[in-house]
């Protein structure tokens, strides 16, 4: 008999649709119920339900929701067969749908990145993100909307700790990894509590993986790495990065994380048997957007487009990427009092000993770029979300403007469980940016811990909006908070 291994969650969420996502262990349909009624007694047939269920996706799927009403309280659960006698989820859970776009409302999410559970019992920091969210849920400005999870959902490359005893090296492998990692009872909790939007960072592939041509034929892990895994004896597979693995781990990134989001500018191109070409002449991507009300998000794609080629060239996102995100700004900088950019690895907190020069430090050209369009829009309002550094901390600078100095934010939330970076707590670790690139820059705090973030939006004056990021312990206490006016 069929069985939900994975989900249900909420994803691609707005003020009118959502999708219910979930991977089964076989062959199998996903209906999904919905209604305000907590306990769905006026249901008498599924309200929608997912395409089949297939060995090409993994078994995975979402149930298209549509027709929903603006800010609205929904409970959900979903079946495997057409009928409600069996929930695969009880009590039922629910959330609410967003505001109308534009609508001026004051609201929190969580977010963060980098989980990998140390062992069975692994992700204990989601029971404290639960216990905030009920906390919270009566609380109009505070509850918790949504969550942010920004790259390194699995750790495909971790052999000691993915249950596969070895770095993935197919498609059934990575596919096993995220089945190990989703399913560690308090993340899988989480998800079906909140709903979630996702990107990838470089483990859902392998550490800190480039390509190292412009046409995307070759792909590469750091020379470290190699030597380490070489050092381990680990097998010569497990040593190079092919294109096809590439290949197999985005295939599974699109199952389990991309599949659920809506809003891709341009998305990868595909071949015939629905594999991405990853072609020299593609430009799209994985960036996708989405707005909650009067407040805007770019959630980028820092990792399927990165090159590092042999010859010293250096690509961060690409050209079809750049055009999304510079046509997006100015859709969005008149309209939209806040603007969140999801930046998988930092991009104003640069380490002074940065060997890999994974994040935007490794990409000079393209970080300036950024600034300049926000200096030539005179772009206000922006807060940069990344994740990746396994430290916490808020940052801010000013850059140019037509109108004076322009402030630009970045808060960074991670892990939620990995090693800490402890030596990013030191204050000499950090490298101060260019003088030439921000007229002035601040590290409010770097907190070296287990961690997520909280962002609170408050509008009620929408042309001085106030932005709240708050930190909080692996043991769900308030560690550090900032308040930007």
């Amino acid at each position: 008999m069929t069985k939900l291994i994975l989900g249900p969650m909420i994803g691609g969420l707005n003020d009118t649709q959502a999708y219910i996502w979930g991977r089964t262990d076989g062959p199998g349909t996903l209906y999904a119920w919905l209604s305000q009624n907590p306990d769905l007694t006026d249901l008498g047939q599924p309200t929608a339900l997912s395409l089949p269920l297939s060995a090409q996706n993994g078994f995975a799927g979402v149930v298209p929701i549509n027709d929903l009403q603006p800010e609205t309280e929904y409970y959900y659960t979903v079946t495997l067969e057409p009928t409600l006698q069996s929930p695969l989820v009880w009590p039922y859970p629910k959330f609410s749908t967003f505001p109308p776009k534009g609508a001026v409302r004051s609201f929190s999410f969580v977010f963060g990145s980098c989980f990998r559970p140390a062992d069975q019992d692994g992700g204990g920091i989601f029971d404290h993100i639960r216990a905030l969210h009920f906390a919270r849920e009566n609380q109009a400005e505070k509850a918790l909307r949504f969550m942010l999870l920004i790259g390194d959902q699995i750790y495909g490359d971790a052999y000691q700790y993915n249950s596969l005893g070895r770095c993935a090296l197919s498609l059934d492998d990575y596919r096993q990894v995220y089945a190990y990692t989703w399913s560690r009872p308090f993340f899988r909790r989480i998800l079906q509590k909140i709903p979630a939007y996702m990107t990838l960072d470089d483990h859902e592939v392998d550490d800190d993986w480039t390509w190292v041509d412009m046409a995307r034929t070759q792909a590469s892990i750091p020379i470290w790495d190699r030597l380490i895994r070489w050092w381990h004896r680990r097998p010569e597979a497990e040593r190079r990065l092919t294109t096809e693995r590439v290949k197999d781990a985005l295939q599974a990134y699109w199952e389990h994380q991309g599949m659920h989001a809506r809003g891709y500018f341009s998305s990868l191109a595909l071949d015939n048997d629905a594999r991405y070409t990853l072609s020299r002449d593609d430009s799209g991507s994985l960036a996708y957007q989405f707005s909650y009300g009067a407040a805007a998000f770019f959630v980028m794609d820092t990792r399927t487009m990165r090159v590092k080629a042999r010859d010293g060239q250096r690509v961060m996102l690409g050209t079809g990427q750049w055009e999304s995100l510079i046509n997006w700004l100015d859709e969005v900088k008149d309209t939209y009092p806040v603007k969140f950019i999801v930046t998988s690895c930092a991009m104003l907190y640069q380490l002074r000993f940065d060997i890999p020069k994974d994040r935007w430090t490794g990409f000079e050209e393209e970080r300036r770029r950024f600034i300049e369009a926000l200096r030539e829009r005179d772009c206000r309002g922006v807060y940069l979300l990344a994740g990746d550094l396994h430290s916490a901390h808020s940052m801010q600078v000013e850059i140019t403007g037509h109108g004076g100095p322009i402030p630009l934010w970045e808060f960074c939330s991670s892990p939620f469980e990995q090693k800490p970076t402890q030596s990013t707590g030191y204050t000499w670790m950090r490298k101060p940016l260019p003088a030439d690139l921000v007229v002035s820059q601040a590290n409010q705090f770097t907190y070296p811990d287990l961690n997520f973030g909280v962002v609170e939006v408050n509008l009620d004056d929408p042309q001085q909006p106030e932005v709240r990021f708050e930190v909080y312990g692996s043991d769900g206490s308030l560690v550090h908070a900032v308040d930007t006016p």
